[in-house]
């Protein structure tokens, strides 16, 4: 009895514990933990920890500056126009992107439609674009001799630095330095040719509709010494960052350009800057080793980077004029690269209609022309002829040479130089049947080649839906109108021959360039969904494919199997 009494005893005493720590359980679940919340917010975030980080970064500037863009006495009515692009909240994201993005495709016409407030916003923008939010941060920390930490270094990495995490402080300072004395002696160039070069108010370009020369509606600096320093900083600023943003006229540097008014020094320093800027930070390191390493009578090699990059960057600029120069001298009587025109503006889109040719251009004007634009079109974006007078086989080349871009932690957009390199050096080991890709004795890593690749098709596929999707939003306002035979009233076309514009329009805005060959009234027509999707491209031209991906892909779990081979019959 007293044993199956001890025995029922013991069992209770077990309940009762079981009991208590399963209350205790409970009491512990229903707790809120603060350190489980913040690692399930963690798994749940979508963002990577550095390119996210960029991502946020980059998406709270457009939307702060878009915001600082729209505000009354920054930006204005005028009349030039007759828009009213106040409290547009839409319009004010659209500029701050392609500011910030260093693009220069606008709705609004910086020259006349922002007071010195408004300009001097979207300088800062162009420049935090242009050298890197990030970079800015590590060129404060540097000049007040503040310890940057690791966090700041691989973010600033990401942004603007090289694959080599030791040397990404270094790189950040030279190429700062360099791109600010380069900037700096340009602005000084600038101030006297813009003070004392008279720009041209019309161009030789007849207006059949209004019968007389076309207007350019310049804003002129011509002996204004207030005017022509603003002017001389902020081009400068445009020029090095490749941002394709004037304040000269509506037409960007078209009044320098007009045979009597022609300052061709304006343009060479304006080239100058953008090939420079357009070079990378990692080639602006790579040169200071050169030169510090020759005045010790050591010898160092330049980067692959470097090689790859001057070697792409350098043919494209020798065959891309010469491949302009083919595509309109194959029609050179019908050229408007090649001959002085007339012609009709259609009421709907603003576009030019009916066009005549006058007489010819002089030789050297042609040659100017075609190496002056199609070297912008690489990243700077500024034009002295309207793109539209190049025929559609010569934009379509722009648009390629638009697509690739210039170098990567640079400040230009596309997929960048050294990608398309890499898919070039790799295509050919595939034809001589080699199992590696390899440049300059050196090996390119299967990871990278296969990342090239995903930039370059993930981006044509972008580039792709995106063309598609525009055409659809906004074709009734993509070519002129056309008039009914019966009453004569003005009907909205459907846009058939516009897909090569929208193709130029497009790759404009992700190689960060700003060519557009879309008039202000089409810009400022065109559908909400359009104006999203020229954003996105210029977003992502800007931040790159790589980043854009990285920011929303975070480290796999590493698994200790993967699955059977099995091969694939390809063409």
């Amino acid at each position: 009895m007293n044993g199956g009494n001890q025995m029922g005893t013991k069992k209770n005493k077990s309940d009762k514990s079981e009991w208590f720590k399963f209350k205790k359980d409970n009491s512990k679940k229903d707790k809120f933990d603060p350190q489980h919340a913040f690692l399930k917010l963690k798994t749940w975030w979508p963002l990577s920890k550095v390119s996210g980080r960029i991502f946020l970064i980059y998406l709270f500037i457009v939307l702060f500056g878009g915001f600082l863009l729209c505000i009354p006495g920054i930006v204005v009515n005028n009349d030039l126009n007759g828009y009213d692009f106040r409290w547009d909240y839409l319009t004010g994201i659209f500029t701050a992107s392609s500011a910030f993005s260093d693009t220069g495709i606008n709705i609004i016409d910086p020259s006349h439609d922002y007071t010195f407030w408004g300009q001097l916003i979207l300088l800062i923008l162009i420049e935090m674009g242009g050298i890197g939010v990030l970079t800015l941060k590590i060129i404060l920390f540097i000049s007040i001799n503040k310890k940057i930490s690791l966090n700041d270094t691989i973010v600033a990495q990401s942004e603007r630095g090289n694959d080599v995490k030791s040397s990404t402080i270094e790189l950040i300072k030279d190429g700062f330095i360099w791109l600010t004395i380069v900037q700096l002696i340009a602005a000084g160039i600038l101030f006297f040719l813009f003070f004392f070069s008279e720009p041209a108010s019309e161009t030789l370009t007849w207006n059949a509709t209004e019968n007389k020369y076309t207007q350019l509606d310049v804003v002129s600096p011509y002996h204004n010494f207030m005017r022509s320093i603003w002017f001389a900083v902020f081009h400068s600023t445009s020029a090095i960052n490749n941002a394709g943003y004037d304040i000269v006229s509506t037409s960007s540097l078209q009044p320098y350009n007009v045979e009597g008014h022609q300052v061709y020094a304006i343009q060479i320093v304006f080239l100058l800057e953008w090939v420079i800027g357009g070079l990378g930070y990692p080639t602006f390191h790579d040169i200071k080793r050169k030169i510090k390493a020759r005045r010790v009578g050591q010898k160092v090699k330049f980067s692959l980077f470097t090689k790859l990059n001057f070697y792409v960057y350098f043919s494209l600029a020798i065959l891309g004029p010469l491949m302009i120069f083919a595509s309109e001298y194959s029609n050179q009587s019908n050229s408007l690269i090649f001959n002085y025109y007339s012609y009709q503006i259609d009421p709907l889109t603003h576009m030019n209609t009916n066009v005549i040719i006058a007489e010819a251009k002089p030789g050297y004007v042609v040659a100017m022309d075609i190496i002056f634009n199609t070297t912008a079109c690489r990243n700077a974006g500024f034009s002295t002829v309207p793109i539209n007078d190049f025929n559609a086989s010569s934009k379509t080349i722009l648009s390629a040479l638009m697509f690739i871009g210039s170098a990567p932690s640079s400040t230009a957009g596309g997929i960048r130089t050294t990608t398309f390199a890499i898919i070039l050096l790799s295509t050919w080991a595939v034809i001589r049947n080699k199992s590696y890709t390899s440049a300059f004795k050196k090996i390119i890593p299967a990871e990278t080649v296969r990342r090239s690749f995903s930039v370059f098709f993930i981006s044509v596929f972008i580039l792709t839906i995106v063309i598609i999707l525009i055409y659809f939003d906004s074709n009734a306002y993509l070519t002129p109108g056309m008039v009914t035979g019966s009453n004569n009233e003005l009907i909205q076309n459907q846009g058939d021959a516009s897909v090569v514009q929208i193709l130029t329009l497009i790759t404009s805005a992700y190689g960060t360039v700003g060519m557009n060959p879309f008039t202000q009234q089409q810009m400022y027509n065109f559908g909400t969904l359009t104006k999203l999707l020229i954003i996105l491209c210029m977003f992502l031209g800007q931040l790159g494919i790589s980043n854009t991906l990285l920011a929303f892909i975070k480290p796999s779990k590493k698994t200790n199997f993967k699955y059977l081979e099995e091969d694939v019959t390809i063409g």
